[in-house]
């Protein structure tokens, strides 16, 4: 059994930074894409499901310097990220690379989180269902990546897809009924996406291209799924309808734009991409609109971006002060607080509906 690190989740008062207009890891990056840090999923035995709290005791990080936004051309500075900040419960990834489990936190209190999971091998990616009272995820628990479904106790534990080959992002729709996902059974460079009920039954193709389509997001009316694709040369960002039909391009950047994610309101999509250098950098983009929106601008890789039940902030990874922690950042006011602060890897969060 693996030590379960402590994490220490503070809510102090949120301090602002500065942002411009100018201008991360995937956990299946394609051949062109790879920002994060690398999780390795290799084969092992199945074992008997664990859910266990953590009890070590806590510790109190210091604040850690980053990099703030600045003006197209300008020179990011070094300030520090503040500690704490926002409320509600979130789920998420923690462990070294191919050592990842899944583990829940309540980031408006000073409780230590909570693993759902302890498995050789790796647990990644989780997303709660719309009503809260599951979370699926991908796992190489039983050999290859499977997506699993539990009760967000960590009980009840299912294999939805056991295939053979690799299934990837599941994203819940709003009403609850299916899982979308993407899925490699045409090879591993042609990642088609597919929907399914919650027992794993009636799987549905959405999408037939010779291409990488991936990390697909269902709209909050159920109308639309965003997702990313390389099937125009590089990985943009996309919208089709629910059943695949009416594909419509949002972005053409020479760079890699993906992990799309829509607002609460269904109006905008925030997205990770590297248009602008070497790093990734979070954006807002409005469907139909021109206009594309920078909303960090570091020498970090920012990426796996979510929004708040109520719209308010985003919640995203990053290593701007070292190793991939949480954070939350406030569109308003370009404030940015650090969530976690481990001496391993948090990555791929999701915010509790």
């Amino acid at each position: 059994m693996r030590r379960v690190i402590p994490i220490l989740a503070l809510v102090f008062s949120s301090l602002a930074c500065t942002v411009g207009v100018a201008p991360r890891g995937i956990l299946t990056p394609p051949p062109t894409f790879a920002p994060l840090p690398t999780q390795t999923l290799s084969p092992s035995p199945t074992s008997p499901l664990s859910v266990t709290a953590t009890s070590q005791p806590a510790f109190t990080p210091e604040a850690t310097s980053t990099s703030a936004p600045t003006a197209a051309g300008g020179t990011p500075t070094t300030v520090p990220t503040p500690l704490g900040g926002g409320s509600g419960q979130i789920v998420f990834n923690s462990g070294k690379p191919g050592e990842e489990d899944i583990f829940v936190l309540a980031i408006s209190s000073l409780a230590q989180p909570i693993n759902l999971t302890n498995e050789i091998g790796s647990d990644v990616t989780p997303r709660w269902s719309p009503d809260g009272q599951r979370i699926v995820f991908v796992s190489n628990r039983d050999g290859d990546r499977d997506i699993y479904l539990m009760d967000a106790d960590g009980g009840n534990l299912v294999n939805l897809t056991n295939n053979g080959v690799a299934d990837d992002e599941p994203g819940w729709s709003p009403d609850g009924q299916f899982i979308v996902f993407s899925f490699d059974r045409d090879g591993a460079n042609n990642r088609e996406l597919y929907r399914m009920r919650l027992d794993g039954t009636d799987v549905v193709r959405l999408t037939n291209d010779l291409a990488q389509d991936q990390f697909p997001a269902y709209s909050p009316d159920g109308a639309q799924i965003a997702f990313a694709s390389n099937r125009d040369g590089n990985l943009e960002i996309y919208v089709m309808r629910a059943d695949g039909a009416q594909v419509q391009r949002l972005t053409e950047e020479p760079g890699t734009d993906t992990y799309p994610a829509w607002s609460r309101d269904g109006t905008e999509l925030v997205f990770a991409s590297d248009r602008d250098g070497q790093t990734f950098d979070l954006y807002r983009l409005t469907p139909g609109a021109a206009a594309v929106q920078n909303l960090t601008n570091n020498r970090a890789q920012d990426g796996s971006p979510v929004y708040s039940p109520d719209g308010a902030l985003i919640l995203f990874d990053s290593n701007r002060d070292g190793d991939y922690e949480l954070y939350l950042l406030d569109p308003a006011t370009s404030g940015v607080t650090r969530v976690t602060n481990n001496v391993i890897n948090d990555t791929s969060p999701d915010w509790k509906p």
